[in-house]
């Protein structure tokens, strides 16, 4: 399974300077997708999100989702539902600020598989 982190991107532009984190002590956001990133309309899927500090212990901060697209809806706890057929794309974000933001994570609603009917 992928995870995906977020940083703060002035740390990679800074070298070696320190970590930069949130005002709560965020320094990266771990984001765990379910084992696929394919849904049908109506079904749902589950990503996970913890924050971590500088030396990758959790940190105990509400984490916010959100989506820009219209085929997918998520609620607070990161489950994603199917709303229409098409590419959706999620993102988590931590701190008073929301300055600590993961990449947006690409998935897909397809159609519902039809069930053949009883053969008679």
């Amino acid at each position: 399974m992928k995870r995906f982190q977020a940083a703060f991107l002035a740390a990679l532009l800074a070298g070696c300077g320190g970590l930069p984190t949130t005002d709560e002590g965020v320094a990266f956001l771990e984001i765990v997708p379910p084992a696929t990133l394919t849904l049908e309309v109506g079904a749902t899927v589950q990503f996970l999100a913890r924050a971590l500090d500088r030396d990758g212990q959790p940190v105990d901060v509400p984490v916010t989702w959100r989506t820009p697209d219209t085929t997918i809806s998520i609620d607070a706890t990161g489950l994603v539902t199917g709303l229409s057929v098409g590419p959706g794309r999620v993102q988590a974000a931590v701190g008073e600020s929301q300055r600590l933001v993961s990449e947006l994570i690409p998935l897909t609603v397809t159609e519902p598989a039809v069930e053949a009917g009883p053969r008679r």
